[in-house]
């Protein structure tokens, strides 16, 4: 890899990757839900990332590419990081904390690749893959946001207990 193109490329598969990976884990998380709310946001931004797929096709077309997946090593991780807690068998109200906790991570990597992105498509002159890649961008600050609202909720209706020696 010699240039800043290049790398746009390369990050562009990546988060395209983690996209496709993320509506799976979401549709997962929402299915573990114990609480209606947290339930209909993981859903809501399954939807959402969806439309950041279909986005991400439209960043590929104009720039005369098919559309390709790369692995994401990051998003690999954080999956991984969520099957291992699975196997300790949480409360139902554990789990939404850790789920909603996951969640944050995600966002945070998601809007840290973006902004990358952002940065990248201004320097090369790409505005329109910069606008679809912001839209991106904006909704995943949004359910940051929503997650933070969620878990602070979450944190305060679960079960505090005591933490073993």
């Amino acid at each position: 890899m010699n240039s800043i193109n290049e790398l746009f490329e390369h990050e562009l598969q990546d988060i395209y990757y983690a996209e496709h990976k993320l509506v799976t884990a979401l549709q997962e998380m929402a299915g573990e839900s114990s609480d209606p709310a947290i339930k209909k946001a993981f859903l809501g931004h399954m939807t959402q990332t969806e439309e950041h797929i279909k986005r991400l096709d439209q960043v590929f077309a104009g720039l005369g590419m098919k559309p390709k997946a790369e692995k994401c090593l990051g998003i690999e991780g954080l999956l991984n990081e969520k099957k291992a807690f699975a196997k300790e068998k949480p409360s139902p109200e554990v789990l939404d904390v850790f789920n909603l906790g996951a969640g944050a991570k995600s966002e945070r990597y998601e809007i840290s690749a973006y902004e990358a992105l952002i940065g990248m498509a201004t320097e090369l002159g790409k505005t329109d893959a910069r606008k679809l890649l912001n839209e991106n961008l904006q909704e995943e600050e949004h359910a940051l946001s929503t997650v933070k609202t969620l878990s602070k909720t979450a944190v305060q209706r679960s079960p505090v207990g005591s933490a073993k020696s």
